[in-house]
């Protein structure tokens, strides 16, 4: 006999895909990167906090916060590369000048 689909069963069928396709892809980068012969068994308590187990570690957070920094040093030397990435600069400026004008009418 088959289970009725509920709304809430679709749910949990979209999750289950979603996750197994997110698997799948996380095993295949672990087969294709250099680890360790060794691999702890999962903590089922790191499903009480997971938005914290999420986060990015310390190395990851400095490095989203240097890699702009280290990105205009290596294309400083080229004046086409400076250029663009300095109309880049003033073209997301202009965006969040827009954005702020808008919001400031709004209020």
């Amino acid at each position: 006999m088959q289970k009725k689909a509920t709304p809430a069963r679709a749910q949990i069928e979209k999750l289950q895909q979603r996750i197994s396709t997110s698997l799948a892809v996380v095993n295949h980068l672990c087969e294709t990167t250099p680890t360790p012969q060794y691999a702890a068994a999962p903590d089922p308590s790191i499903l009480k906090n997971l938005l914290p187990e999420c986060e990015d570690s310390d190395f990851w957070q400095n490095f989203k916060k240097a890699a702009p920094i280290m990105f205009c040093m290596a294309v400083e030397p080229d004046q086409n590369l400076k250029i663009a990435r300095d109309m880049s600069f003033i073209e997301e400026l202009l965006k969040t000048k827009s954005i702020l004008a808008l919001l400031n009418q709004k209020i």
